[in-house]
């Protein structure tokens, strides 16, 4: 029996909903870091107050560039370009292909997808820890149209990896 083959309508994420993500995923898998170095830095000042300043640095020369750096290796990825570009994507059992604006197209496999998040307003399938593709749930020509491809799409494509 032949899979349907789901066709969204043409959809883009704004590089900052993007880059949310990428940080608010960055930030919970890297929380504890960032509080030892707060913990470890408010008990030095109490010993010496030159500790804060050491303190503002790291808040304003550290962080900025941890920003920099999630955007530059991870934002700009060929993969998470993917999503902020306006495409219209089909999906059926080999994966995610993308038909971009310029005639161009990108298939994403399901074997390259290692988890997928589905919130109210997103679906992201994650390439790797910090690479990811967002689709939003609006982009589907209907609510059946998503249900379909989470039950008889998605599903056994996972289902087949165990």
């Amino acid at each position: 029996m032949a899979e349907k083959t789901i066709v969204t309508q043409p959809c883009k994420v704004s590089p900052m909903h993007y880059f949310g993500r990428l940080l608010r995923t960055w930030l919970y898998r890297n929380w504890a870091w960032l509080a030892l170095i707060v913990v470890l830095l408010v008990m030095l000042s109490v010993h010496n107050p030159l500790f804060i300043y050491v303190g503002l640095m790291v808040v304003f020369l550290v962080f900025p560039l941890i920003l920099y750096y999630l955007w530059f290796v991870y934002a700009l990825h060929p993969d998470c370009r993917a999503s902020i570009l306006t495409k219209q994507v089909e999906l059926d059992e080999r994966g995610i292909t993308c038909r971009f604006e310029d005639d161009r197209t990108e298939t994403i496999a399901w074997s390259r997808v290692t988890d997928v998040q589905h919130s109210s307003s997103d679906l992201i399938f994650y390439l790797s820890k910090y690479v990811f593709f967002i689709l939003p749930c609006d982009s589907f020509e209907s609510p059946d149209d998503l249900e379909y491809f989470l039950k008889k799409i998605l599903e056994p494509a996972f289902r087949n990896r165990k």
